[in-house]
């Protein structure tokens, strides 16, 4: 990471690996106040993983690297899966802010991220079974189970915030200058819609309509208290409602809003009724994509204009948010070393993309940093290791890594501050 010279590092902190059984005791219950005393006793922590992370952190810090922190990255402890699987979400989200609340100690940190994705969880974890836990067709029926859990996600999110601020977290922070103050946010996934026919009305309705059951779901709370209007009028009483007072956690709760996003794609106002139910027949969308554009190893449209455009959306919206594109990248076919070390493709993919995300800059919009995803090929969730995402190239037998093209282009990329995009 030094050698390629990054500014920053996003990394996620196991909830199971701190806290194998998914919380921590401490006398008197109060296990906030005993993270501040350092003599205080607490019980199911695993010191070890802590060690781990601020060896991570220490390291970083030394480097000159940045560290960004999420708190919350979809590994929810089976514990709670097997306590809660019954749909008792309202005190796990109690549960969960606490444990946010937890991580705190690691006070040099000065950019903390909630939750990763809650669209993700809710709607690929509960609704499609693709992702942990793996449960298949929830809304189907109209159960409005996926909403409950995107929920108590946001209602965990301003949990965690509430405790950042009220006790001081913020404030705490120990690196810098006396007057810096430590930040917190959340990551939302947001692909941008095109509509299919732009001089059709019902078409740019049901483009916004898109954008606003994905990522407006998971973000209009924290600026308005509320869903997106259009998720109100179609989805009616299953999608739950906020109290006031979860209002009043909720707005202002994120300090910047990180956005996940790879791809866009072309929505029109479906001509004839869907036969299936669930979230995406909620949307009325047809969903389609350009012959013209190409796709990555996951099937997703390559469409760099969007980057620009979901900017301007976002920026319009929310008006003028502090950003920070938090994920960004494409899995490649590499079967092999040859075409991993020429990754053509993926090379193309981030100069289309940051050069997209630099346009929205030049007009205005408050991005602040970029994040591709990913350093290293990883554990792809529910594709294990046959999808590819590195720029670092992983050997997943002897755990030899290897530079890609992409990597040197990301070096310059870094080294120009995107300038050379732009020249």
């Amino acid at each position: 990471m030094k050698n390629l010279g990054l500014k920053a590092y996003r990394f996620s902190i196991s909830w199971s690996r701190i806290l194998p059984n998914g919380t921590a005791h401490a006398a008197g219950n109060n296990v906030i106040d005993s993270l501040k005393n350092d003599s205080a006793e607490l019980q199911g922590i695993n010191y070890e993983g802590i060690n781990f992370y601020n060896a991570i952190i220490d390291y970083l810090i030394e480097s000159n690297i940045e560290p960004f922190v999420t708190l919350y990255h979809w590994d929810l402890p089976q514990t709670f899966e097997d306590r809660y699987v019954d749909g008792q979400t309202a005190q796990l989200s109690k549960i969960s802010g606490t444990t946010h609340g937890f991580a705190f100690i690691f006070l040099v940190i000065a950019y903390w991220i909630t939750i990763n994705e809650g669209w993700t969880t809710a709607i690929h974890g509960y609704e499609e079974g693709s992702n942990a836990p793996g449960f298949m067709g929830e809304d189907v029926g109209g159960t409005g189970r996926p909403y409950l859990v995107g929920h108590h996600l946001l209602l965990a999110h301003a949990r965690a915030v509430e405790i950042f601020r009220n006790e001081g977290y913020a404030t705490l922070y120990q690196r810098g200058r006396d007057d810096e103050k430590a930040s917190i946010g959340i990551s939302n996934c947001g692909d941008h819609r095109y509509p299919l026919d732009p001089s059709s009305e019902s078409d740019r309705e049901a483009a916004n309509r898109s954008i606003e059951f994905q990522l407006g779901w998971m973000t209009d709370p924290l600026w308005f208290g509320d869903y997106p209007t259009s998720m109100r009028r179609i989805l009616g009483s299953r999608l739950p409602y906020f109290t006031e007072a979860d209002r009043q956690k909720l707005i202002g709760s994120a300090d910047f809003l990180g956005l996940n996003h790879y791809s866009s794609a072309l929505a029109s106002e479906p001509s004839a009724p869907v036969t299936y139910g669930g979230y995406w027949a909620e949307q009325h969308v047809t969903l389609n994509a350009k012959s013209t554009w190409n796709t990555t190893d996951m099937g997703w449209a390559v469409v760099p204009d969007g980057a620009s455009d979901i900017l301007l959306w976002i920026d319009d919206r929310y008006s003028h948010p502090e950003i920070f594109v938090t994920e960004n990248g494409m899995a490649a076919y590499e079967p092999d070393l040859e075409h991993s070390v020429h990754d053509y493709a993926r090379r193309d993919y981030f100069e289309g993309y940051i050069h997209g995300f630099g346009q929205a800059l030049g007009k205005g919009v408050k991005l602040r940093g970029y994040f591709a995803w990913s350093l290293l090929d990883n554990f792809e969730w529910q594709y294990g290791f046959s999808k590819r995402f590195g720029i670092v190239r992983v050997n997943y037998t002897t755990l030899a890594r290897t530079l890609k093209s992409s990597t040197e282009f990301y070096r310059t990329v870094i080294d120009s501050n995107g300038r050379i995009l732009f020249t």
